[in-house]
């Protein structure tokens, strides 16, 4: 293969097996024609691997990316930023391949949680802190060839070299969304909008 190349929102990205993944802004205008496109503009890199990139993703929102490398790390990026003034994307935090060899990565939609697979196994982190979050061993009975997020979150599917897809619940994610909403439930003031919080804090931890 001679590179990896996506489509997200408004940015297309692609690597040509470097240390870099190239992202450009396609940009429309506002007529009502039916072909409004107007052009595709180099936006930014996500740099700072040692070796060719492996694979990469972004959040739901494109704000966020992570990639993974040959080098055996991978990173998390803040893409929204204003790349029209040439401003770089920021790097949130960086983490090191459980194992080695080709690795493939999925960030959720809300760009908090990262899974990263490794022959048959996934290791799962906090995208903010590159925390190990959770690990699911032995998911296929041979390399898993892809990964990805539901819409929601709520889900992590896997498809592998074995022919078989599979489904598995984002623990990781549900800790995240636990996490948040005790934070909220700190600061709330409206007893409906405390007792909104108790209740899915309270769903969230059954699943668990």
């Amino acid at each position: 293969s001679s590179g990896i190349n996506a489509e997200y929102g408004d940015m297309v990205a692609a690597s040509g097996f470097t240390p870099e993944v190239h992202l450009w802004a396609v940009q429309f205008g506002k007529s009502a024609t039916s072909n409004p496109f107007q052009q595709v503009r180099e936006a930014m890199d996500l740099s700072g691997h040692k070796s060719g990139i492996y694979s990469f993703s972004f959040s739901g929102d494109t704000r966020r990316a992570v990639t993974v490398s040959k080098d055996g790390t991978w990173r998390v990026f803040n893409i929204d930023v204003s790349w029209q003034l040439k401003e770089d994307p920021k790097l949130i935090c960086c983490g090191t391949v459980a194992e080695d060899g080709p690795a493939r990565v999925a960030m959720s939609q809300d760009g908090r949680v990262v899974a990263i697979a490794t022959d048959v196994n996934i290791n799962v982190y906090n995208a903010d802190t590159a925390e190990l979050m959770d690990t699911l061993e032995a998911v296929h009975s041979d390399a898993i060839l892809g990964i990805s997020f539901s819409d929601t979150g709520k889900y992590l599917y896997t498809s592998g070299n074995d022919k078989s897809v599979r489904v598995w619940l984002n623990r990781a994610g549900i800790v995240r969304d636990v996490e948040g909403w005790t934070e909220s439930l700190k600061v709330a003031t409206n007893t409906s909008h405390k007792e909104r919080l108790k209740q899915q804090i309270a769903d969230a931890r059954a699943q668990l």
